[in-house]
């Protein structure tokens, strides 16, 4: 166990847990490729992200990559009951954190490319929007093909799913995997600024 793993475990084990600003970062200096940036989404960025996505009345949205919950509380502020938000995060401290603040939403301790499998069919097809929170450019394109596949397992025909990233061009390859991408918006006030993108099936 690394020095920052025993001081976040050591402040779960006495009830207290880390702010969020403060964890993320460890976890980032733990895992810096899994975590894209050092610091969580901005408010301006979760509000960007809040306005693309869909969730009609019996419909969910899923998050792959929850954090430290940015981007989850933007969707609770808009509305969404958390019971119809499904957020999956394998990062232990991370899941912990999740559930331990936002103790409404479904938090799912597993790797989001088994999406289909945990939520089951009674709610694949019934996803509004997959809100993809993970560093995708970080990811070789083996694994980005497999979360993008993840993605549509889940979403009914026509779905889209967002991301966000810190450069000027698409962050996906869309040849290379079957997208239609479109820029939705863009926000200086992230550290660094920020894009929204949106994906659906070419």
């Amino acid at each position: 166990m690394t020095p920052t793993e025993i001081t976040v475990a050591e402040k779960q084990k006495s009830g207290k847990t880390p702010p969020a600003a403060w964890l993320f970062f460890q976890r980032w200096l733990a895992n810096p490729l899994s975590m894209g940036s050092v610091t969580p989404s901005s408010g301006a960025l979760c509000k960007l992200i809040r306005q693309h996505v869909v969730c009609g009345p019996d419909q969910i949205v899923v998050e792959f990559g929850g954090g430290t919950g940015a981007i989850t509380k933007a969707l609770l502020q808009s509305g969404i009951p958390g019971e119809r938000i499904f957020t999956f995060e394998i990062d232990d401290h991370l899941s912990h954190f999740l559930r331990g603040h936002y103790p409404d939403v479904n938090v799912i301790h597993d790797d989001c490319r088994k999406a289909a499998d945990r939520l089951g069919p009674n709610l694949v097809g019934k996803v509004g929007t997959v809100v993809i929170g993970i560093p995708m450019l970080n990811l070789p394109m083996r694994v980005q093909k497999e979360v993008v596949e993840a993605c549509f397992r889940i979403l009914p025909e026509g779905g889209r799913f967002v991301l966000y990233t810190y450069g000027v061009g698409s962050p996906l390859n869309q040849r290379a995997l079957g997208l239609k991408g479109k820029r939705l918006g863009f926000t200086p006030l992230n550290v660094p600024p920020a894009s929204v993108w949106g994906y659906s099936k070419a």
